[in-house]
């Protein structure tokens, strides 16, 4: 504002204070893509939240099945000691499995967009979004990892 020596100046530097906060926000027209891969992260992380939140139910209510008491400790078919307990520890194995797959999934694809997202950082003009790969890398663990593939 010191410098201005009109009108016309302080609006200038208005618009540029303007627009170095829309690009620091990733609202600018120059960081849609940068901003897109964001939401993907997001977007993976409710979804890995969401698969968290499934498992722990069907966790719970394996573990509420387990905990019945067994109405007699025969050789019937179906009671706690023949098909009840091998049953349960074959959901749990089929749980386990399923969550195994999901998780794999959901690694993989936060990884690619975590990636994607990394790599278009150093491309932005706006040196505080330069500076947010430094800080995001500042231990160079993501410099390895994408310098070992």
């Amino acid at each position: 504002m010191d410098a201005a020596k009109d009108l016309d100046d302080l609006l200038l530097a208005h618009h540029k204070y303007l627009n170095s906060i829309l690009e620091k926000a990733l609202l600018g027209e120059r960081s849609q893509g940068l901003l897109r891969n964001l939401f993907e992260l997001f977007d993976i992380i409710l979804q890995f939240r969401s698969h968290a939140d499934r498992w722990f139910e069907r966790i719970y209510e394996l573990q509420l099945r387990g905990k019945g008491k067994p109405k007699s400790k025969s050789k019937e078919s179906g009671s706690w000691l023949d098909g009840g307990r091998k049953a349960m520890i074959q959901l749990a194995g089929e749980l386990f499995w399923k969550m195994g797959e999901d998780l794999d999934s959901i690694a993989k694809d936060y990884t690619a967009s975590l990636d994607a997202f990394i790599t278009q950082l150093p491309m932005q003009q706006h040196v505080d979004l330069k500076f947010l790969l430094f800080r995001l890398d500042f231990t160079e663990y993501y410099s390895r990892v994408s310098a070992s593939k």
